[in-house]
């Protein structure tokens, strides 16, 4: 099985311009390649920052780009979203008895976990003890499926974030999926796997002791999550990536002296 893992997105009304870049042309890219080549996968996860600034308009600016979108796709909320627009707009979207943006899904025999950690007016995150309280009764149903969890926040600066890593430690978690960072990062906290990607507009630049928040337009991922026998394969995609392509085991390309130079693929 394969899914993707897109997040960041940050659609704005009437397409407004952010950081030069135009957010919908660029979520409308993402899904030209899922479409052209990922046609195989079972789904397409959005990990928050949907939009911009968390207004109906937005969303409803998203949904008109998602209608393209061939693979079925879900949502979930970043610091960006605003949760009573969200569900003007998307109200097929499940939430739990407490009005938080979570809910599961199966497919094949794999159990995937949505949680909101949108904490309204604030950057950073929340994983609440209501939150929390639902996820303990979606682990508690597991009845011994591999499950997956989709938060938007990276769980080591989140609060609650400590409760979490209780909960879903000692494999009863297999890989945690979030966004924010606007970065493809991959490695473990506490001993759990996690892994986050690029974001489809612009990207964070980590420059240690600056005092500047610096973004750039290094190209966009989104990832090809692969799952065999137990494995999860992570394949971050760069969708815009122009650059010329060659054979490998061409002679003529080993000696090229500049990409002007590459021969062309026959």
């Amino acid at each position: 099985m394969r899914f993707i893992h897109l997040t960041d997105m940050h659609i704005t009304a009437n397409d407004q311009p952010l950081y030069g870049l135009s957010p919908r042309s660029r979520l409308e890219a993402a899904i030209a390649c899922i479409n052209q080549d990922f046609a195989d996968v079972a789904f397409v996860m959005m990990t928050g920052d949907l939009v911009n600034r968390g207004t109906v308009a937005e969303y409803e600016a998203l949904r008109a780009t998602l209608k393209d979108l061939q693979a079925p796709h879900y949502l979930l909320l970043g610091n960006h979203d605003g949760r009573d627009a969200f569900r003007q707009v998307f109200a097929e979207v499940p939430v739990d008895e407490n009005g938080f943006v979570q809910y599961a899904f199966t497919v094949e025999d794999k159990r995937f976990i949505v949680m909101d950690t949108l904490n309204e007016g604030e950057v950073g995150g929340l994983l609440c003890e209501q939150r929390l309280n639902w996820l303990a009764g979606e682990l508690e149903a597991l009845s011994g499926q591999d499950a997956f969890l989709f938060i938007h926040h990276p769980p080591l600066r989140l609060e609650g974030g400590e409760a979490l890593a209780e909960m879903i430690g000692g494999g009863r978690i297999k890989h945690l999926f979030f966004g924010h960072v606007h970065r493809p990062l991959h490695g473990s906290w506490r001993g759990i796997p996690i892994s986050s990607q690029h974001s489809t507009l612009h990207q964070f630049v980590y420059t240690f002791g600056s005092s500047i928040m610096q973004g750039c337009h290094e190209p966009p991922t989104f990832a090809a999550v692969n799952m065999v026998n137990g494995n999860v394969v992570i394949n971050p995609h760069s969708y815009l990536d122009d650059s010329p392509r060659f054979n490998l085991r061409s002679k003529a390309a080993m000696r090229a002296a500049s990409p002007e130079e590459l021969p062309p693929l026959e």
